[in-house]
């Protein structure tokens, strides 16, 4: 048996990132990506000391930059943005190289990000995304983050997220040895994720019992006809008995609401076997199982209760035993239809409410 701290943990306990196929081969290539062009194009000697991957959604996936960044947009000829991100050690350590001709070991004076650093920082941004272009078609794999060529530099933050518009990004994250053992560089690499790209995660699967009981879990719906429009005049005057005339669409218009008033779906009021029923005709994006298959009732049905009279529809009668959902819903004749004919609608209550309104206003 779980116990109650040992289910709390499960709970709150953080969610493992997700994985993709791309991940491991994403991880395979840091090495050649990063050493590779440093060295032959550079010459700056570096280890890969760490490389790992995820995916992260868009909204989140920019939460891990550093404060000091320089970010590089890679863009493909399909329109999909990418993204390799420098942070401030990387990007001095290339200034140091080019300008001194070595990497020191001094360590990095705070300060924000300019358009010199993003300029002598683009050249590795070039190269790298060139070797990465060049192992996805030696290794005839990865498909999805082959192609991309390095843009421009984008350090405006705000600018930079609206620059990436995938729903999700396989990030992966290198740790660089600059030197060996001078400074340590961070890189990040934003490429969007193919769409069911990421392995289910079995935890996380459907509990077929927990499923089942939400199934069996009872809804109160209720029909509701449009609004009709009534003067004060005319609701002051209403006595028992009364007789209010319906709009002609009135049937035509109902709506069906969940307790909270929300629209589940549209339809038309009408008759099946001898009792008020509604008729689907618009749904809304709620996963509704399909309708059962009903046979056609014939004209004249009865045990509607009083005010049946007043409301003749009923299916076809020409309906030769064709399923219900291919028959005609036949418009009823609203001539001198009132409230006092929807006594007979189950789950309806408008004439008692409209009974209550009416004690009400002699009451004051």
């Amino acid at each position: 048996m779980t116990s109650q701290n040992t289910a709390l943990q499960r709970m709150v306990r953080p969610r493992k990132p997700a994985r993709g196929a791309s991940h491991a081969l994403l991880e395979g290539m840091a090495d050649g990506m990063f050493r590779g062009p440093a060295k032959t194009d550079h010459n700056i000697d570096l280890l890969v000391t760490k490389a790992a991957a995820q995916r992260l959604s868009q909204t989140r996936a920019l939460d891990g930059l550093p404060e000091a960044a320089v970010p590089h947009l890679l863009n493909h000829d399909d329109g999909r943005v990418g993204l390799l991100v420098f942070d401030g050690a990387l990007a001095d350590a290339l200034i140091e190289q080019q300008t001194l001709g070595r990497i020191s070991a001094a360590p990095r004076v705070e300060r924000a990000v300019t358009a010199i650093d993003a300029a002598l920082s683009s050249g590795f941004a070039r190269s790298v995304a060139s070797k990465l272009d060049a192992l996805c078609i030696e290794r005839g794999t990865a498909p999805t983050v082959q192609g991309f060529q390095c843009g421009r530099t984008q350090i405006d933050r705000a600018a930079l997220s609206l620059a990436l518009e995938a729903s999700h990004y396989d990030v992966l994250h290198v740790t660089l040895d600059l030197g060996p053992g001078l400074k340590t560089g961070e890189v990040q690499l934003f490429m969007p994720a193919a769409p069911g790209d990421v392995a289910s995660d079995p935890e996380r699967a459907p509990n077929p019992e927990m499923e089942a009981l939400v199934r069996s879990i009872g809804l109160g719906l209720e029909v509701e006809l449009p609004k009709v429009p009534m003067s004060l005049k005319t609701l002051i005057s209403l006595k028992p008995d009364a007789v209010i005339k319906l709009p002609p669409d009135a049937l035509g218009e109902a709506s069906l609401r969940d307790a909270k008033g929300f629209v589940v779906a549209k339809g038309r009021l009408g008759q099946f076997k001898g009792r008020r029923a509604i008729r689907l005709e618009t749904q809304s994006s709620l996963p509704f199982a399909q309708p059962a298959q009903l046979p056609g009732e014939p004209r004249g049905a009865t045990g509607a209760g009083d005010g049946a009279s007043a409301y003749q529809t009923v299916m076809s009668e020409n309906a030769n035993g064709q399923p219900a959902e291919e028959q005609e819903l036949l418009a009823p004749d609203l001539r001198g239809a009132g409230v006092s004919d929807l006594g007979g609608i189950e789950g309806e209550g408008f004439a008692t409410a409209m009974a209550e309104a009416e004690r009400d206003l002699e009451t004051t």
